[in-house]
């Protein structure tokens, strides 16, 4: 059996809760996903070529998105998810599901001799239960040369903002699977090796961080 990913980063047990979440994800962020978010991802992702790993697909937004160049491996720790990302297409890229977290075995057995040519994150490295050792992880499996493609909601700079964020954050990350608002994602990062080749921040109901990054 898979253990719990709150604490593995490993694949998700498949709840009827998180058959709900995965149902209603799509209609929640239908007005972000079209106001602002699905042109960021459409511009980060053309630099997508060659071998890919995104980690957490969720239910597919990105894949339909990736330039015929790429050859893609989406994994996603939740079933129910999952199940819709594989009905997300048509797609122009070559594109491989599984029902993994970053901490599977088999996630680290299918990376390619070599390593992948670009590691894809959006929206989800503020769900990962130990968010440091997938940074190493993704560290280690990216190519000499290769780039780390980021796009997050981070924690806010502004003290109003910052302070709702932590007040709301225990039963936020309740709420949403996992997710934290207040992750210093765009700095453990770097604190990490990584480098920013190029990187904006853009402010809506939450600071983002859009980044290419360099392999450390």
């Amino acid at each position: 059996m898979k253990n719990d990913s709150r604490h593995t980063n490993q694949a998700s047990p498949d709840t009827l809760y998180a058959r709900l979440f995965a149902h209603l994800y799509n209609p929640i962020m239908h007005g972000p996903e079209q106001g602002y978010l699905l042109e960021k991802r459409r511009k980060l992702l053309q630099r997508a070529k060659g071998k890919v790993l995104e980690v957490g697909a969720g239910t597919g937004i990105n894949l339909p998105l990736y330039p015929q160049e790429a050859e893609v491996l989406a994994i996603e720790p939740s079933a129910a998810m999952l199940n819709y990302a594989s009905k997300a297409g048509p797609f122009e890229a070559s594109i491989r599901l599984m029902q993994a977290g970053i901490g599977d075995a088999e996630v680290a057995q299918a990376r390619p001799a070599g390593g992948y040519d670009f590691i894809v994150t959006t929206l989800v490295l503020c769900t990962i239960p130990d968010l440091e050792a997938a940074i190493r992880l993704m560290s280690s499996w990216l190519k000499p040369g290769g780039q780390l493609l980021v796009m997050e909601h981070i924690h806010d700079e502004r003290p109003s903002a910052r302070w709702l964020q932590n007040a709301i954050n225990p039963i936020w990350k309740r709420l949403a699977e996992g997710c934290n608002l207040n992750r210093a994602t765009d700095r453990l990062l770097k604190e990490h090796g990584f480098r920013a080749v190029e990187e904006h921040y853009f402010t809506q109901w939450a600071t983002f961080y859009w980044a290419v990054l360099s392999k450390p």
